[in-house]
């Protein structure tokens, strides 16, 4: 072989050499980029990065030191060697100072330290002996945004196994893309702990809204017993002890009534774990000095621990020892009509289970419905009893009556959901109208000269029914409202649920329009009429677009699109009536712009100004404030009527600048007044709308307006509508309480007909109750709104709450309202809304 052939074999060995290192690099840096992939978690990753180094290099003795130059902390996060064992765990940097490790974090440069190599810097006192002496050891740095946070190496304890510089460049060529799959592993573990965190925290959420949910549905079932009369009395004593049960641990509890005639205590209802003789333990007895006797005597709630109780018998309070097993003991009186007639005991027998502030209040809350029950049933009783012999009677004789009356409906059912009639209400359904009103539109073009109509019904507050009442009043309400549009309209008509609260009507046959006008308007008043649903009136309306039929219209869903849109039109004109569809409806929207603009230009010119109309204190019929209410005197339009600008500035939440201009305005008055008349006695309530309770800033906004005017926030009040209290709860109950703190009064504005709800006025820091005009409109003719009107006053007055009637028209309603002991009122009977300068003469006189 010449020189030259010699010369190229040396050079095919060299680019062969060459070619495997780079082979090696990319075989190394391939599989490391595969691990952050396939790679779960770091310790299986870096069991992988040792696997492929130990690929290309030798490598019996490796490991990955992670640094934190804040915390000067190494951690030896994976670890194997033949000779040394790695301390566990995050360790001080300095006890490792002097070790090649730090040696390499100190320099962040990679280090081949050979026998030579390691002699020259321990002379040099750069390094120290540690661990067993090796013969080469290979460092490099692990390198982050230039920094050094951590060290990767491997060692010899072999004279056959050296490392060279080209595997001194293999481990740095590796080091880095080591680093970026470890980040990318370890940003995906803090993002998997982040989203377990979030996952924590939002159970937590749910598990306290289940909580609240829980609380508000018991609190309303113990509401709805209260008010069935029919219920045995031992059965409902049984069921607010399991209601009772689900909120608090009440496994031990009873009920204790008490006759001052006789002054006898009797047991009527008792559960206990402990008692051996449970009919001694509960029998009646004269009034002594026991822990019941002690709730009684006091009137008001006792809550004792074992040593309290011990306390009490060693004062000579009490004169029976406690019982030891009691650990913690919880009493409230029954109260009725200011009188103690009993109480209510829930005691533990368990160490872990201790009674607090707030279980006293919740068995405090449910002793005013046992109060309530036990006086109505002792009432009922007596008229169950007399009229007991005739109801069995009359029972007896309709037996047969009632079996045929159930085939016959069970037939009937079946007949109308073989022809495809809503199941809940038995009406036809959308299918069905869809198919009649096609037929009538076929009939039409062959008969011209024939007319009909359509009637497109929405219930107005059904949406109300089932939030406030749920979905069970809901449906009671859809059917009887279904029954009586039946019995309204001709037999030939044909009424049918479109589904939700939505009703059609089918009129055929019509010889003028004033037909579909009176089905139309007898409709309207009868849905005006309040309806009684679970034991509680209720107020709808509907709003009825009307359509006649036209030659234009080739398909039914044309038509019930026009006569839906008349039926919008009819709610945007205040509900409660109908309206004819017509062309000029399409101009809703342009009209509805228009008005959107002149509010806006109206807010900024500060056109918005109070009306006011007083509120008098009914024993003495003396103005103790006024209720301010927004008018409008467009430069553009002239005076515009509330319903006419107030829904659309709702919608578009131009309300919350008008209320703010009107609350503002209202206050520099009323500051007026009292510069003018010296009359610092009177107070102004303005009403804001819900969306002002979901801003954090409205008790800043208020209080800079108070500050700006000048008028303390003992002369404010502020109206809000139940709405508010059914979202951004925390929000709202944050809000009010800082308005209460400054000193300003919450009415609760049109009580009785929304989402009234018995838990929002334990929650909610309210201080008066409005009930709305609805139930007060000649309600010396109405008896069930007496007794509704006379509920809300009763609650009002045990919750230690003030009330106001709203919408009083004649002196009648006036005294019996004052009768009811409702303290204040206001309405047409008394004042209207009126310009401040109007009302100077009335504060004069």
């Amino acid at each position: 072989m010449n020189n030259k052939e010699t010369d190229l074999a040396k050079e095919s060995l060299i680019l062969i050499d060459k070619y495997r290192k780079l082979e090696g690099r990319y075989t190394a840096l391939f599989t490391l980029n595969q691990l952050a992939v396939d790679c779960a978690d770091l310790n299986t990753f870096f069991i992988q990065v040792h696997s492929a180094i130990s690929a290309i290099m030798p490598a019996n003795n490796f490991y990955i030191a992670m640094y934190d130059q804040g915390a000067s902390t190494i951690d030896f996060v994976y670890d194997v060697d033949e000779k040394d064992s790695y301390p566990p765990g995050v360790m001080p940097y300095a006890e490792l100072e002097g070790s090649m490790t730090c040696y390499v974090i100190e320099s962040a440069k990679p280090l081949l330290a050979t026998p030579e190599k390691i002699e020259e810097l321990t002379q040099q006192k750069k390094i120290k002996q540690m661990g067993t002496k090796g013969v080469d050891w290979l460092g490099v740095p692990l390198m982050s945004d230039g920094f050094v946070i951590g060290v990767m190496a491997v060692q010899s304890y072999n004279e056959n196994v050296r490392y060279q510089e080209h595997d001194l460049e293999m481990l740095t060529f590796t080091a880095q893309h080591v680093i970026t799959a470890m980040m990318r592993l370890q940003d995906r573990e803090r993002l998997q702990k982040a989203v377990d965190a979030r996952t924590r925290e939002l159970m937590g959420q749910i598990r306290e809204r289940e909580k609240s949910e829980l609380l508000q549905e018991s609190l309303y079932r113990i509401s709805e017993l209260t008010n069935d009369t029919s219920l045995d009395i031992d059965k409902f004593y049984a069921m607010v002890h399991n209601i009772v049960g689900q909120l608090i641990n009440a496994k031990n509890f009873f009920i204790a009534k008490y006759d001052p005639e006789e002054d006898l205590l009797s047991f009527v209802y008792h559960s206990d774990q402990r008692s051996q003789n449970i009919d001694k333990d509960f029998a009646p007895r004269k009034l002594t000095n026991r822990y019941t006797e002690l709730v009684i005597k006091r009137g008001e709630i006792v809550l004792l621990s074992h040593q309290d109780m011990i306390e009490l018998y060693e004062a000579g309070e009490i004169s029976a020892a406690p019982n030891d097993d009691t650990k913690s003991w919880l009493g409230v009186p029954l109260i009725q009509s200011g009188n103690v007639i009993g109480a209510m005991v829930i005691q533990s027998y368990q160490s872990k289970v201790i009674f607090n502030e707030q279980d006293a209040e919740l068995l405090k809350f449910v002793s005013q419905h046992v109060s309530t029950a036990i006086k109505r049933r002792e009432i009922a009783d007596v008229e169950r009893e007399t009229h007991e012999l005739l109801e069995h009677q009359v029972k007896l004789r309709t037996v047969a009556l009632e079996e045929e009356i159930k085939q016959r409906k069970e037939a009937e059912a079946k007949l109308k959901y073989a022809a495809t009639h809503d199941s809940l209400t038995g009406l036809p359904n959308r299918a069905i109208f869809v198919d009649l009103l096609n037929h009538a539109i076929a009939c039409n073009v062959r008969r011209p000269e024939l007319k009909f109509a359509i009637l497109f019904l929405d219930l107005d507050r059904f949406k109300v029914v089932n939030d406030s009442l749920g979905h069970h009043a809901g449906d009671q309400l859809l059917k009887e409202v279904a029954l009586e549009l039946k019995s309204i309209v001709r037999t030939k008509d044909v009424v049918a649920r479109l589904g939700g609260d939505e009703f059609v009507i089918l009129i055929e046959d019509l010889e003028e329009n004033q037909e579909a006008f009176e089905i139309a308007q007898r409709i309207t008043e009868y849905l005006a009429t309040p309806f009684h649903i679970s034991n509680q009136a209720v107020f709808i309306g509907t709003s009825i677009g009307i359509l006649f039929n036209d030659l234009r219209y080739t398909s039914a869903d044309l038509m019930l699109r026009d006569a839906d849109t008349a039926m919008y039109h009819a709610k945007d004109k205040g509900k409660g009536r109908y309206e004819v569809f017509d062309a000029s409806m399409h101009n809703k929207v342009q009209n509805a712009l228009r008005l959107e603009t002149d509010i806006r230009e109206g807010i900024i010119q500060e056109e918005f100004v109070p009306h006011f109309q007083p509120i008098v204190r009914l024993r003495d019929k003396k103005i103790v404030g006024f209720e301010a209410l927004a008018r409008w005197q467009s430069d553009q339009r002239g005076f515009v009527y509330p319903s006419e600008f107030i829904p659309l500035a709702e919608e578009t939440n131009l309300i919350m600048a008008i209320d703010l201009q009107i609350l503002e305005k209202s206050c520099r008055q009323l500051k007026l007044w009292q510069d003018q008349l010296q009359r610092f006695d009177l107070y102004v309530s303005c009403n804001l709308f819900s969306n002002h309770f979901f801003s954090h800033t409205l008790p800043d906004d208020i209080e800079n307006i108070l500050t700006k005017v000048g008028l303390s926030p003992q002369n404010l009040r502020l109206e809000l509508t139940e709405r508010a209290l059914l979202e951004n709860t925390e929000v709202v109950l944050e809000n009010m309480t800082r308005l209460k703190a400054l000193g300003i009064r919450i009415l609760l504005d049109d009580f009785g007909t929304g989402y009234s709800s018995l838990s929002y006025l334990h929650r909610f820091p309210i201080d008066v109750l409005k009930i709305d005009r609805s139930f007060i409109n000649n309600v010396h003719e109405h008896g069930n709104h007496q007794a509704i009107i006379k509920t809300i006053v009763d609650l009002a007055t045990n919750l230690q709450m003030s009330t106001v009637g709203e919408g009083i028209e004649n002196l009648a309603d006036a005294q019996l309202l004052e009768k009811m002991d409702c303290v204040y009122g206001q309405g047409f009977y008394f004042y209207k809304p009126m310009p401040a300068s109007d009302l100077v003469k009335f504060l004069q006189a």
